[in-house]
């Protein structure tokens, strides 16, 4: 029954890639970076790979309370005509930072906010206009990213609220990203999942260019930096 049920996880994980591979879409939001950061000198790096392409994270607590994190993320997907010949070739780029604040308000419990931006490329997949530019444009995002977390030796769980400005084009839209964040292992070594899901705050029929709904990728976590286990 568990095989059944984790064989069924992965297919539709499988269709949700070749759907928002098929799909026209201008803005895929990338994985959440959440590091739980614990103290002073505590840093880390993640390597993930899913819908949101291949990305690379890292952060690090520069004070017990005040951490920096770094986030690049590539995705190429291939357009085909009828004939099943590759029309075009699109990528997604996104090289990012943010400044955050860590509390910690139990034993277990953390909550951290970071608050940042980056640039990035999309391919000009805009709907209702004459675009007459490249087939890439250049893009800028900006987002406050709070997140309430439960951490301990061999489980670390955010879930996060992320408020995203996106830039693009013809255009300016807010999205609202709630997602959860799950990293489990021992210390230092962890394997990683996470899904999000992406809300547009403006009408359909407003918006000049489309986003994806819902991503989700799976990664490792390795911890390399000083963690103070406190008594």
């Amino acid at each position: 029954m568990f095989t059944m049920k984790r064989n069924k996880a992965l297919l539709c994980m499988l269709l949700l890639v070749l759907l928002l591979q098929a799909c026209n879409i201008a803005y895929i939001p990338n994985t959440f970076n959440s590091p739980l950061l614990r103290n002073k000198g505590d840093a880390q790096v993640n390597a993930w790979v899913g819908s949101t392409g291949f990305e690379g994270q890292a952060a690090v607590a520069i004070t017990d309370n005040i951490g920096i994190i770094l986030n690049g993320q590539y995705l190429q997907s291939k357009q085909e005509d009828d004939d099943g010949d590759i029309e075009l070739i699109e990528k997604h780029k996104l090289l990012e930072g943010a400044v955050g604040y860590t509390e910690r308000f139990s034993d277990m419990g953390i909550f951290e906010i970071y608050a940042g931006g980056g640039v990035g490329m999309a391919p000009t997949n805009f709907r209702d206009i004459i675009w007459n530019g490249d087939q890439d444009v250049r893009f800028n995002r900006w987002f406050i990213q709070p997140a309430l977390g439960f951490c301990n030796d061999w489980l670390d769980l955010s879930v996060i609220s992320r408020l995203s400005l996106v830039d693009i084009g013809p255009q300016k839209n807010w999205f609202y990203e709630p997602g959860i964040v799950g990293k489990l292992g021992y210390k230092r070594l962890r394997f990683v999942g996470n899904i999000g899901f992406s809300v547009p705050l403006r009408d359909y029929d407003k918006r000049y260019w489309d986003s994806a709904p819902v991503t989700f990728s799976l990664g490792v976590h390795l911890n390399f930096g000083k963690r103070i286990v406190e008594d």
